[in-house]
């Protein structure tokens, strides 16, 4: 099911087949693509990446791979001294992990990603606006100011370029405040027309710098002219039940009532704008509830090997979900596995990522993945690791590293803010999505997030990864993440990672305004 090729059938064959749309370029192109549908009044197919860890449940090793292989391409390109010189900068949601992939294949390069997430006490250094959304979208927030002043090389790191326009802006944006004499933009795939590319040509002239780019392929895509009305009306059909929908997500048996924790949506599940703030941070605080700190341990927040929590169990043990309706039972059982995470080491690059907390964090993962996986139940055949909106990267390398120790087959994929259609078909990329609540106090409001592919994907085992500020007690409600998984996979392990927040934040220069990072 979670494969760029289901039974034999292209994940694009559904939307192109009724919106006339066409992928053409390399021969890799419909290997790392498959196509999905969204309510968007600008483009109604979206690009689903089969390798990004994102949407599409994959093996680690493969998401893991493609990032660093591209930052071995960039270090090549730059040469060893430049490379030692360079800065990565990746794009949240999607590609915070691939851009901390990329800066590990470069090798001694800092990281920082965009961030969604407002943190209280720390100034930005600086920002961006959506020009069409009503709300703030990105920020940066390194720890270190002088991250973004160094002269070297900026890498900038997104999933895919469609036009060129979010680099472009961001490069102008930033080189008016930290100017340098290189750029190098990093994408799994370039989708961008020979117009855009002669733009940004251009543009790299007009400002006096080199801007490279390196791509793992490169293609267009083919629209006809009425796709974004037939797009809405397709959308609009499936949002109502339609009968080609297909058979359920979940085999019958397994499909839980409308209203039962674990609604898996299908064919008509809605899909509405995309979501754009991220949470504030707990202030200072480097825990969530319940969840003690690295070296800090709590008995009751520790899972030892293979402890599992009945959601019966009695209201005050440690781990319980509870149903969504008094008396209710979930299929499954869930109970917390305590990493250990490194003390200083930051859950990402939100703030800035060093080659020293890369060498702290190598060192500690052998450790914490053998924690998952003495946790995970015995003769587990399939395992989904799932990260959490922005933290990708410790969960994508905690699932490599597990991958490695069981015998189990290992995949590994994030929940989102974005909203996408859902049609259980081999043809299409999004057969499946679990819907729950925002659980880490979005400074939106409360919403809606999803998963997808995970119901109907057979995991004996979901890891949930989530950073400390995130572990809410609506990620435990019977409308939160832990619930709907749990009516799909009989063992849920929650694993929680402390938010990284500085100590003593500097004074930051005002924030840079220009538009916004990425699109997802």
């Amino acid at each position: 099911m979670n494969k760029a090729v289901n039974d034999g059938v292209w994940s694009g064959t559904w939307v192109a087949e009724r919106l006339g749309v066409e992928l053409v370029g390399d021969d890799e192109l419909t290997g790392l693509l498959g196509l999905a549908l969204r309510r968007n009044p600008k483009r109604a197919h979206l690009l689903v990446s089969n390798v990004l860890g994102k949407h599409v449940p994959q093996s680690p090793s493969v998401v893991y791979g493609h990032g660093f292989a591209l930052g071995r391409r960039v270090r090549d390109l730059l040469g060893e001294e430049e490379a030692r010189r360079a800065v990565v900068l990746g794009y949240a949601e999607t590609a915070t992990g691939l851009g901390h992939s990329v800066a590990d294949g470069l090798g001694a390069a800092p990281y920082l990603h965009s961030t969604r997430r407002p943190v209280p006490g720390v100034a930005p250094a600086g920002g961006f606006e959506e020009s069409h959304s009503h709300a703030t979208s990105h920020l940066l927030l390194p720890e270190d100011p002088a991250l973004l002043a160094c002269d070297g090389p900026l890498v900038l790191v997104d999933d895919e370029f469609s036009t060129g326009n979010t680099v472009l802006n961001t490069i102008r944006a930033l080189h008016a405040r930290y100017p340098r004499e290189r750029y190098v933009v990093v994408a799994l795939v370039d989708m961008r027309a020979p117009a855009d590319v002669a733009r940004l040509t251009a543009f790299a002239h007009g400002i006096g710098a080199r801007v490279d780019l390196l791509a793992t392929a490169s293609g267009a895509v083919r629209l006809p002219a009425d796709v974004l009305e037939k797009g809405r009306e397709l959308v609009a059909r499936h949002e109502a039940g339609p009968a080609e929908a297909g058979p359920a997500a979940v085999p019958a048996q397994a499909e839980p009532p409308g209203d039962a924790p674990g609604r898996v949506e299908s064919a008509g599940a809605p899909a509405g704008a995309a979501r754009c703030e991220a949470a504030p941070e707990a202030g200072s605080a480097r825990t969530g509830p319940g969840v003690p700190g690295p070296g800090d341990r709590a008995p009751e927040a520790v899972a030892s090997a293979r402890s599992e929590v009945p959601a019966d169990v009695p209201a005050d043990a440690p781990g319980r979900v509870e149903p969504a309706v008094p008396g209710q039972r979930v299929r499954g059982r869930v109970a917390r596995v305590d990493l250990r995470w490194p003390r200083g080491v930051p859950d990402g690059g939100r703030h800035g990522f060093t080659p020293g907390h890369r060498d702290r964090l190598e060192r500690a993962l052998p450790g914490m993945a053998a924690r998952v996986a003495e946790a995970l139940p015995e003769g587990a055949r399939r395992v989904l690791v799932l990260g959490f909106e922005e933290l990708m990267y410790a969960p994508l390398r905690l699932a490599r590293e597990v991958e490695r120790l069981v015998a189990a087959e290992v995949r590994y994929s994030t929940t989102t803010r974005s909203p996408v259609l859902a049609v259980d078909d081999p043809g299409y990329a999004i057969r499946t999505r679990l819907v729950f609540d925002a659980h880490d106090d979005p400074a939106d409001g409360p919403g809606e997030r999803y998963a997808y592919n995970v119901a109907g994907g057979g995991f004996d085992a979901v890891v949930a990864v989530v950073d400390s500020v995130a572990d809410t007690p609506e990620l435990h409600a019977p409308t939160g993440l832990l619930v709907r998984l749990a009516a799909h996979a009989p063992h849920v392990l929650l694993a929680v990672v402390p938010s990284y927040v500085p100590e003593r934040p500097p004074m930051l220069p005002e924030p840079l305004r220009g538009p916004a990072f990425s699109s997802y």
